[in-house]
């Protein structure tokens, strides 16, 4: 089972972002069935359902869960010929679908740091975890400060600093990795609660006016390294010295941009509903777009990387 590692600050959106990965999930399975497929099991499918709920209602979920202890388990399944021609290693087929199996688990770069400081007697889904070629680090724009300000606020430093040692860390656990094939880290940074950014601040990042969607792949590049050099800078060295030390250890990174349509209704937001006609029920004002991408990569990706050596 190929598996993806989400990392993330405290409050930086990770139960949102979860939410909102299966919110296009359920999108894509009924406006695209003949195309997708989705199934997890009862425990994930519980978790999601939970979230999914709060979101559908326009409330922010209140509470995080254990990823840890119950890591998210499902399958992607895609016809040939629907988003992207699929090739490569295949799990399993049903029909003609292709299908690809994904574990997803979501962890702080707190615990990340206790794991990298301290001997500790990891579980099996941990260990998994660690193992995973695909990292999604969720980077919360609310706590990037004008870059005419003096000094980054000491959350970002404390950030940047875990970020970087959490990459470093699971880079170990790739390189040990019997299988020589499954050594490559492919990150996926997740820009969050961009909705909350004035324009004026995503263009000092260097982003175009208009939707993320329609930005180019170059726009995204220049995007995601401006914020790696001018606030993540730890992170970013470690990233650009991988690459000049080994192409063969890690893939250029990957940014998608994240956020929902709020509006203020006294005690707290509230999310932006759309209906989901013609099937029924609401959904939030999110980037569906931004996650259908990221999804048909997470798929791609599974469908190409061969599965870790299990210890």
């Amino acid at each position: 089972m190929n598996s993806a590692l989400i990392v993330g600050d405290q409050g930086s959106g990770l139960t949102t972002f979860v939410g909102l990965l299966y919110t296009a999930q359920v999108r894509l399975g009924t406006e695209a069935a003949d195309k997708f497929r989705f199934h997890a099991d009862r425990d994930t499918i519980q978790q999601l359902e939970a979230i999914y709920g709060e979101l559908g209602a326009g409330r922010f979920p209140e509470r995080d869960f254990d990823w840890e202890q119950h890591p998210l388990s499902f399958a992607l399944g895609f016809r040939n010929g629907g988003f992207h021609p699929l090739t490569g290693n295949e799990d399993d087929e049903s029909g003609d679908f292709g299908v690809v199996r994904v574990q997803v688990g979501g962890i702080s770069t707190q615990e990340m740091a206790d794991l990298r400081e301290h001997d500790a007697v990891l579980g099996e889904s941990t260990r998994r975890l660690l193992r995973s070629q695909v990292i999604i680090p969720l980077v919360d724009a609310t706590s990037l400060p004008k870059y005419s300000t003096a000094s980054r606020s000491a959350p970002l430093v404390r950030y940047d600093h875990q970020l970087a040692a959490t990459l470093e860390l699971l880079g170990r656990f790739l390189a040990a990795d019997r299988n020589r094939k499954a050594r490559k880290m492919h990150l996926l940074f997740v820009l969050t609660k961009l909705d909350r950014c004035t324009p004026e601040s995503i263009a000092e990042w260097g982003g175009s006016p208009g939707p993320t969607a329609l930005w180019s792949t170059a726009d995204r590049q220049k995007v995601g390294w401006n914020i790696l050099e001018r606030y993540l800078p730890e992170t970013g060295h470690y990233i650009a010295g991988s690459l000049l030390r080994d192409k063969n250890s890690i893939e250029l990174p990957v940014w998608y941009f994240s956020g929902l349509r709020t509006m203020e209704t006294g005690a707290a937001p509230r999310i932006v509903r759309r209906s989901r006609l013609p099937f029924g029920g609401w959904e939030p004002e999110y980037p569906f777009e931004e996650y259908r991408a990221l999804i048909e990569h997470l798929a791609l990706l599974g469908r190409r990387l061969p599965r870790a050596v299990e210890a």
